[in-house]
């Protein structure tokens, strides 16, 4: 029987906040000059997460505690830990994908108690010695428009045999989603796969994920399930050559 795996995004998607947005609000990131720069290519497609992320997160070193409180007031989407307990009972694992930052990612499932196989996101870290830890993710040489190549992970699942279940809402998860078998969406994410024709299925709650993935398990398990893509390959993106 084929492999099945879940991606899921992690801001907007597993959180019920964009928790990057959250924090850069709070700080008052987005004010910086050299933050409102990037927005501005970044808004007019100019410019990838890349840049915006080199732009802004640099701006929370030496800010943790100010970090720690926002994430208090930040929650998982409604129905995301009986989803996860759903993929912890079929043996299917869970990779958190994230063009956002490791640290508050793996603080926030920590104190949720959300336990996933892996976290892929941008290595942007606060550690135990008081040091600010920046890093991107992608590593990908023929591409350097996002900060986390989400294409690149999900294409390798998809090598590796797996079948993928996509869930997600923002610009990222269209490049992420490129390789998926199935896709769950909202929000830009959504707009993106209708306006190309892209067959998806809809959520706001991961109660909703459930409903459509429990009722029809078997025919995921074997590969028949409705609105399965095949042949998928976002435009933009572009992988070394073998």
């Amino acid at each position: 029987m084929p492999k099945i795996a879940v991606v899921t995004d992690f801001d907007g998607t597993l959180m019920e906040q964009d928790v990057g947005d959250e924090l850069m609000l709070a700080m008052d990131v987005l004010t910086q000059p050299q933050v409102v720069e990037a927005s501005r290519l970044f808004g007019a497609k100019k410019a990838g997460s890349l840049a915006w992320i080199n732009a802004a997160y640099p701006l929370l070193e030496g800010r943790q505690e100010q970090v720690d409180r926002v994430l208090e007031r930040v929650s998982l989407r409604d129905g995301a830990q009986r989803f996860i307990d759903f993929c912890e009972q079929k043996e299917v694992p869970v990779t958190v994908l994230s063009d956002g930052m490791q640290y508050y990612i793996e603080r926030i499932l920590s104190r949720e108690q959300v336990k996933v196989s892996q976290v892929i996101a941008n290595p942007i870290n606060y550690l135990p010695d008081g040091q600010f830890q920046f890093g991107v993710q992608n590593s990908n040489e023929a591409c350097k428009w996002c900060g986390c190549c989400k294409a690149s992970v999900v294409k390798q699942l998809k090598e590796d045999g797996w079948q993928v279940i996509y869930i997600g809402d923002g610009s990222s998860d269209y490049y992420g989603s490129g390789f998926a078998d199935w896709i769950f969406a909202r929000a830009s994410l959504a707009g993106y796969l209708m306006e190309e024709g892209t067959l998806f299925y809809p959520f706001e709650t991961f109660h909703d994920i459930l409903n459509v993935l429990s009722s029809n398990w078997e025919r995921y398990a074997n590969g028949t399930a409705d609105r399965r893509l095949s042949g998928r390959f976002p435009a933009a993106c572009t992988f070394p050559e073998a």
